[in-house]
């Protein structure tokens, strides 16, 4: 079993590099493959996945600022 990565902004970083070349391929196969069953494919499979992982990176980035946070006050609950 592969082991969960730990570094939230290394993971972040990668689905939103993930995203983007997600992107970049969506663009080029939607060249490609015009006609009609290619528009409802990609309409109905890929057209959802990126605004998700757009959502999930939005997510993780604010979860590290929250982590961040906690790590400052424990640290040193008297600052804020």
């Amino acid at each position: 079993m592969k082991r969960i990565s730990h570094d939230l902004p290394g993971v972040t970083s990668r689905i939103a590099k993930l995203r983007d070349e997600l992107t970049l391929a969506t663009e080029e196969a939607e060249r490609v493959w015009r006609d009609d069953k290619g528009r409802a494919y990609f309409k109905q499979r890929i057209s959802p996945i990126a605004p998700t992982l757009t959502q999930l990176v939005s997510s993780l980035t604010r979860s590290i600022e929250i982590f961040e946070d906690i790590a400052k006050k424990v640290q040193d609950p008297e600052a804020d």
